[in-house]
Parts: C-alpha cells; sequence; structure tokens
C-alpha cells in the first residue's frame, strides 16, 4: 500500500477540521456522520446515504436485513468477485444457490447469463437475492436490463459497489440501479480513505432500516436485528475530505490511462473502456485482457502490473484470472511506474515481431 497517496487538499481539509471534533467532545455520531451522508447523496443523486464502518458491514447489514424483514433465504453471486462475497453471505444466513458466470470483456455477468442461472436453479418466489459487484471502476453494462428481471421476478438485487464510487452509467451512479448498493473507501480502493463504507438507496425503508441498524435499533427498541458498524467522527472526517476531491483523483488516473489508452491502441490490446456506451469510470483499474491466450503468454515480459480482478473464481474456472492482467494506475503515482509498463508491453510485441 506504499503507493497509496492523499490529495493535498484532502489533507488539509482534514487538518482545518479534525481539533475541531477534540474539542467539541463529539467523537461519534454527531455532525460528520450526516456531514458525510449529505455528500454523498448529493454527489451520487441518491434518496440518502447511510455511513458505515466497510463495505463488507454494509453488504452484511443489509443481507441481514433483506433477510429479516423479506424473509430472504437465497443468494446468487457472480463468480468473478471477491471471496468475501461467500463468506458474508454464509455469515448471513444465507444459502449460496449458485454462482453466476462472468465475460472476459467486462469481468461481469451480461443478462444473458442472469437469465440462464435462474433457469437453471431453484428456489421459491420471493426468497431470492442476487448481489452483483461492479468490477474495475465500471458499472455493469447489463444492469439495468438485470434490474428489470429482477424486478419482475420480485428479486431483491444488491449492488456491491466497493470498486465504483463516482462511476455512472448513462449518468446513473452504481448502487442506484437495484435496491440498494454500498461502497468502500478502503485504502486500496478507487477513493481511498483507509477504511470505510457507505450504503446508498432510493429506497427510503431500506435508509431507515439501516440507519437503525447501524445503532443497534437501541432508540426505537422493535427490530431484532442490529450491530455498531458506525463510523467515527473522525473517519468520518477524513472520508469527507478525501470524497470531496474525489472529481480531481479521478482526472488524475484517467490522465494514465491515456497514456495506457495509446499504446493498446497501437499494439491492438484488448482493454476494459471506462468512457464509452453510457460508461463513466473511475479508473479503478486499467485492465487488459486476451479472450483466446493466457495472459502471462500474450504479455510475457510485463512485470510491472498490479493486483487482478481476481486471481481466482468463486466457481473454480481459472479462465478470467489467467486471461486478464491489471497496469498501475494509483493516484499521483511515480511516472517512472508508467513509463515501465509501457516500455515492458513494447518489449513485448518487439520480441514477437523479430
Amino acid at each position: 500500500m506504499g503507493l497509496i497517496k492523499i490529495p493535498s487538499k484532502a489533507q488539509a481539509f482534514f487538518d482545518t477540521e479534525y481539533k475541531k471534533i477534540f474539542n467539541s467532545g463529539m467523537l461519534a455520531e454527531a455532525d460528520w456522520n450526516i456531514k458525510l451522508a449529505d455528500k454523498i447523496s448529493m454527489i451520487t443523486k441518491s434518496n440518502g446515504c447511510v455511513p458505515v464502518a466497510s463495505n463488507g458491514a454494509g453488504l452484511m447489514c443489509l443481507l441481514q436485513l433483506f433477510g429479516s424483514i423479506h424473509n430472504r433465504k437465497k443468494i446468487m453471486l457472480q463468480s468473478n468477485t471477491m471471496y468475501g462475497m461467500f463468506t458474508m453471505s454464509n455469515s448471513s444466513g444465507y444459502e449460496v444457490l449458485d454462482y453466476i458466470p462472468c465475460n472476459i470483456e467486462t469481468l461481469m455477468p451480461s443478462l444473458s447469463q442472469v437469465e440462464e442461472a435462474l433457469a437453471s436453479s431453484k428456489f421459491e418466489e420471493n426468497e431470492l437475492v442476487i448481489m452483483l459487484s461492479h468490477m474495475g471502476g465500471i458499472i455493469n453494462p447489463d444492469i439495468e436490463e438485470i434490474a428489470k428481471l429482477c424486478k419482475s421476478k420480485n428479486i431483491i438485487l444488491l449492488e456491491d459497489c466497493a470498486h465504483s464510487f463516482g462511476s455512472t452509467y448513462n449518468n446513473k451512479h452504481s448502487g442506484l440501479f437495484g435496491d440498494a448498493g454500498v461502497y468502500s473507501f478502503y485504502s486500496t480502493k478507487a477513493i481511498p480513505a483507509g477504511e470505510g463504507g457507505a450504503i446508498v438507496s432510493n429506497n427510503t425503508d431500506i435508509l431507515r432500516y439501516a440507519e437503525r441498524y447501524t445503532k443497534y435499533d437501541r432508540f426505537e427498541r422493535s427490530m431484532s436485528i442490529g450491530n455498531n458498524i458506525r463510523l467515527s467522527e473522525l473517519q468520518a472526517l477524513f472520508i469527507y475530505s478525501v470524497v470531496s476531491e474525489h472529481n480531481n483523483i479521478i482526472k488524475n488516473k484517467a490522465q494514465i490511462a491515456e497514456k495506457y489508452i495509446e499504446v493498446c491502441a497501437n499494439l491492438g490490446i484488448n482493454y476494459i473502456k471506462q468512457e464509452t456506451n453510457g460508461q463513466q469510470g473511475n479508473y479503478y483499474k486499467f485492465v487488459i485482457y486476451h479472450p483466446d491466450i493466457e495472459i502471462s503468454d500474450y504479455l510475457p515480459k510485463l512485470e510491472t502490473k498490479t493486483s487482478g480482478i481476481y486471481d481466482y473464481s468463486l466457481c473454480g474456472s481459472d479462465f478470467i484470472p489467467k486471461h486478464h492482467v491489471c497496469l498501475p494506475i494509483w493516484y499521483d503515482q511515480d511516472q517512472d511506474l508508467m513509463n515501465n509498463a509501457i516500455k515492458e508491453l513494447n518489449d513485448c510485441f518487439e520480441e514477437k515481431n523479430k
């Protein structure tokens, strides 16, 4: 994590405000949690936001709420996602019914793949949740049609938005296509603030239940589930400081991506586009792939890279892990890192052309 940098304006803002928290004596459940919720609601144009301790905490909160309030018992996950989606589902009392395959072109499931998975699975009406993850900084390009399908079948659609804060599809932010979504501000994410997450939704009932859950429902005392997954005021302030600079962070990373796009175009390398067909990505990752050749064979001299999305599959297939690679694209990263990656890509093709 030594490559992670925070914008100087975010640091300066935090420096001017954090002592006020100490002087106020309000270290939790105070103004900065409210301000952060309002800020994220404004950015995403959502009906509301509930700050939480992490993306995982927010997803488990929603899964438990859907189980308790809507009696949901079974869940389907996409095959290419973090292992934590599986563990959180089990920890929330769900039966993992099936894994939906993903495409190498997006690293996510298509509408037809969701339809096929549903057709081959057994579940009762009103008992299923589908949890889909937006990968690499863009939103699933079939999310609108998938959301319509889920609504028609009374399936709850939960969006894992850990990679996609600031990303839009047809001018709509991630997390607002299904029933709810959860962002991540973990240290390695597109908008990094160490830890923390945020639940967003346009369903005010979900938001109200989620807010009560994060405080054990200790004030109304009518829910049977709840936990302490709140943010401290200091962490809320820090996330607010970084989120306020999200456009500058994304712009900086987009400038790095322009250099990669140029070399990919020159060499005929496939990459996942983040600004096409209604997408406006946040450049969390810059993904190169080949649909037919394993990436280690296709680009044998590429050593300057970062972690893939992912290097395993929940359904056991190693196709996506072996057929893609991610180039380094951190905020304000050293130019040498980008130049090394570009040189190595060129070297791969010079070797082939000999």
